[in-house]
């Protein structure tokens, strides 16, 4: 599924039976795509809507206790910020089971493009950057499910358990920290990187580890109308035509060779054979081991594209925000459609952070927020102390930069 697709029109809002709690500006904030989310699939028999379902997905993503249908089911039935917000007494378990097997996670795509558009430019603008289309980072993470789910993947765990993962396949705008798409992968035997390939988008640069040199991937990046930045492997050649000058901020920058020429062994028939690509080598820092990045940006410079693999390194951080701040570590459901509509909810919560927090989502906005929702923080002390943080956090970053200049 793609964020980014073409949206048909929303229909009219459908008011909410029930009042949304002082919750930090959240709900509040999706406060009309939930009476929007009342019509979807209404029927007179129905007692759970999928606004309830979205709301307590969203409610539980800041609650670290709420990590499977039963603690949401008890949540629902004990918890007073949980039952402020939905229009049910209770989420039974096996309700949830089927609402999340059911309704369909495209109702969600209008949210989280309406959220994406209001998303200001919250980092910092690289001016070496400026003048590259949308850079996204792509890569596939594993999530757990239970061992039962057949269609997703088989693991063995240490003790020699069986297991069963889904590998979310993401992709990440670099600069502003926001999703730009995803798609879920079970054992369906694609690779990680053919996975990726309906959710490419014409405009953009992609960045993306050794296990994307997949020349049918590569060519349809090219083929969309976009460029990658891609790390070779050590077993992939490079069959160079002629070698380009490296001036002074590259070499700064660790390069140490920049040529243009052909990948050898595609054919030529499949159109990347004969399209002139480049190999940048720079050394890294750390390890002191050459780095080889193939791409399809002949004219910027070579310490650029060794800039542009860099800020791949975002998506591995947001995996990691997912995993370790916001505890999204294993799917509640055991059905495609359900996982997904987890993660869309997940970043339906993260896009909604940036709105009402105006910063970008760490540990802090995530601890503050989840406060106000228990009830044990105010608003406004949250966007307090946020702001503090905000001003400590410049200081030291101005403090770092005049000692880095001192020396």
């Amino acid at each position: 599924m793609v964020l980014e697709t073409a949206i048909a029109s929303s229909p009219q809002p459908h008011p909410v039976p029930h009042q949304l709690t002082d919750d930090g500006g959240i709900l509040r904030l999706l406060k009309e795509h939930l009476a929007n989310l009342r019509a979807h699939r209404r029927h007179p028999n129905r007692t759970l809507h999928y606004d309830d379902l979205l709301v307590a997905l969203l409610v539980s993503f800041f609650e670290p206790s709420v990590r499977s249908l039963r603690t949401m089911d008890d949540a629902s039935a004990s918890q007073s910020h949980m039952q402020a917000n939905i229009s049910v007494k209770r989420l039974p378990k096996s309700t949830l089971g089927d609402a999340l097997a059911s309704m369909n996670p495209d109702a969600l795509l209008p949210i989280l493009k309406r959220l994406m558009l209001r998303v200001p430019n919250l980092q910092r603008r690289d001016a070496d950057l400026a003048g590259l289309q949308r850079i996204l980072a792509i890569d596939g993470s594993f999530f757990n499910v239970p061992a039962d789910v057949l269609w997703a993947i088989r693991q063995v765990r240490r003790n020699g358990k069986p297991a069963r993962e889904v590998r979310l396949n993401l992709a990440l705008d670099v600069l502003e920290f926001i999703p730009a798409g995803l798609s879920l992968s079970g054992d369906d035997g694609c690779s990680e990187a053919r996975a990726f390939i309906p959710l490419l988008r014409p405009d953009a640069v992609y960045l993306a580890d050794r296990n994307f040199v997949d020349f049918t991937f590569l060519k349809a990046v090219l083929d969309i109308g976009s460029d990658f930045v891609v790390r070779l492997k050590s077993i992939n050649h490079f069959a160079p035509l002629y070698a380009q000058n490296l001036d002074l901020d590259d070499r700064d920058a660790g390069v140490v060779g920049d040529t243009v020429g052909l990948v050898p062994g595609v054919k030529t028939a499949s159109g990347l054979g004969a399209r002139h690509l480049r190999e940048v080598v720079l050394i890294d820092p750390q390890t002191h081991k050459p780095v080889r990045l193939l791409t399809s940006l002949l004219e910027v410079p070579a310490h650029i594209i060794g800039k542009l693999y860099r800020y791949r390194w975002m998506i591995e951080l947001f995996f990691r925000w997912l995993k370790c701040v916001a505890r999204v570590r294993h799917a509640m459901s055991q059905t495609r459609n359900g996982i997904t509509l987890q993660f869309y909810a997940a970043l339906i919560a993260v896009l909604a952070t940036y709105l009402v927090t105006g910063t970008r989502p760490g540990l802090y906005e995530y601890n503050m927020l989840a406060g106000v929702m228990r009830g044990t923080s105010i608003p406004q002390g949250m966007l307090e102390v946020l702001a503090r943080r905000g001003r400590e956090r410049e200081l030291e970053r101005l403090r770092k930069a005049r000692k880095k200049l001192a020396q």
